[in-house]
C-alpha cells in the first residue's frame, strides 16, 4: 500500500483488532523460531483498531502503522480472518494473536 494516512485508507478496524498485511518472506531484523515447532508468520500493520477492549472495559495499546508483527499459524487452519487484494494476503487479527510487534525505522 503507498503512504496513506489511516483516515485515507479503505479499511477500518475496531477495537483491539489489527490489519496486517502478510509478508511472503520473514525479515531480515528479526526471525523467531517456536521450541513446539509451531509456524511463525509475519505481517506489517497496515491499520489498528482504537486499542478499546470490551471484555476489561479498558483500552490497551496497540502496535503501530506500519510496525512488523510476528504470529503463531496454527497447522489446522489460518489465524484471523484473511482477504486479498492485488496480490497481498492480508489477515484481520487479535492483538491477542500478536507474539512481539517492532517498528520500522
Amino acid at each position: 500500500m503507498s503512504e496513506k494516512t489511516t483516515s485515507d485508507r479503505p479499511f477500518k478496524v475496531y477495537g483491539i483488532n489489527l490489519l496486517v498485511r502478510v509478508l511472503r518472506e520473514p525479515p531480515d531484523t528479526l526471525t523467531l523460531h517456536c521450541p513446539r515447532g509451531a509456524s511463525i508468520r509475519y505481517g506489517q500493520v497496515i491499520v489498528a483498531g482504537d486499542g478499546f477492549d470490551e471484555g476489561s472495559n479498558s483500552f490497551r495499546e496497540m502496535p503501530p502503522t506500519q510496525a512488523i508483527i510476528a504470529f503463531e499459524e496454527a497447522s489446522e487452519g489460518v489465524e484471523g480472518h484473511y482477504f486479498y487484494r492485488d496480490n497481498d494476503e492480508y489477515r484481520v487479527l487479535p492483538l491477542d494473536s500478536v507474539i512481539i510487534a517492532f517498528p520500522q525505522p
